[in-house]
């Protein structure tokens, strides 16, 4: 008799999700893993998507907040709820991607053969043009204040794609050991938004684990649907201030700075592009968001998470 699946809880953090949400639970329900059960973080959303999750997926598990926690808190929320149910493997997975049939067991398969693997991650496609990707693998130059995208915006079928170990994980999508994330905690929710992902992989690798992207294994992604812009202000703020709180947190204090530096540079070509768009509340929100990633400051209201 052949082992039993490990079980595997996929986890979605949904704030007016809208239709697309609804697709990233059908196209889960559509995956051939038997072993799988989905749980939805509603954060206050007011589009009536968590209504319809209530009624027409009875089978999801739905922790509706009454109010807006954010992405970080949600994901350590439906991973707790997923501890509860004994899943041996998380699937953090947004509300705006989604998988292939084969999608899950393709990537529990990696986590058993590779012993030494705490995640996975598959290859990520943009949503609408699926010979493109989005991730391929990710960097992280701690020293020299640099993270980002293998592959970006290439061709997936012209890039031969290996089997291979990454620095780090997208929140996007990947599968984690249960074990691992008893063993060093979730996500870290003082970032806010973005780059708690590039952190949890750092203490992964930190802790002797391997992370593992296997492009044979397919995603899709909405870009930026579920944040309203490639350079609104609020991602901007967020972005800038929650990589100097990457570099801070991880960068030997004797080389702090250098990613300062390298980020002062890079904060200004941005900036330098955003005015030629036009975008001028972006460059202040960028700037606003790194003096608040150096100094540890409050977040100001107007960058708050909001519950409409």
């Amino acid at each position: 008799m052949s082992d039993p699946m490990p079980a595997v809880v996929a986890v979605i953090v949904n704030f007016n999700g809208g239709e697309i949400v609804l697709e990233t639970i059908e196209s889960l329900q559509a995956s051939n893993y038997p072993e799988l059960n989905i749980i939805v973080v509603d954060n206050n959303s007011h589009d009536r998507s968590a209504e319809r999750i209530s009624s027409e997926y009875p089978k999801v598990l739905l922790i509706r907040n009454k109010k807006n926690l954010g992405f970080a808190i949600g994901c350590n929320q439906g991973m707790e709820a997923g501890f509860e149910q004994s899943a041996e493997h998380i699937l953090f997975i947004n509300s705006d991607a989604t998988v292939e049939e084969n999608t899950i067991s393709g990537l529990v398969e990696v986590l058993l053969s590779k012993q030494k693997a705490g995640a996975v991650t598959p290859v990520i496609l943009y949503h609408d043009k699926r010979d493109i990707i989005w991730y391929g693998g990710g960097y992280v130059l701690i020293h020299l204040g640099a993270v980002g995208h293998l592959f970006l915006r290439k061709s997936y079928k012209q890039k031969n794609l290996r089997f291979n170990q990454t620095d780090y994980l997208t929140g996007c999508i990947f599968l984690a050991r249960s074990s691992v994330l008893r063993d060093i905690g979730g996500f870290d929710d003082s970032f806010g938004l973005y780059s708690e992902d590039v952190d949890l992989s750092i203490r992964m690798r930190e802790s002797g684990w391997e992370l593992w992207i296997d492009p044979d294994i397919k995603s899709y992604h909405r870009v930026s649907a579920s944040m309203g812009g490639e350079l609104s202000p609020f991602k901007a703020f967020y972005r800038s201030r929650s990589m100097l709180l990457l570099f801070k947190k991880h960068a030997p204090n004797w080389w702090w700075t250098l990613p300062l530096m390298f980020g002062f540079f890079g904060g200004t070509m941005i900036s330098l592009k955003l005015l030629f768009r036009g975008k001028i509340k972006a460059v202040f929100a960028l700037w606003n968001g790194s003096i608040s990633g150096i100094f540890g400051l409050e977040i100001p209201t107007k960058y708050k998470m909001k519950d409409s």
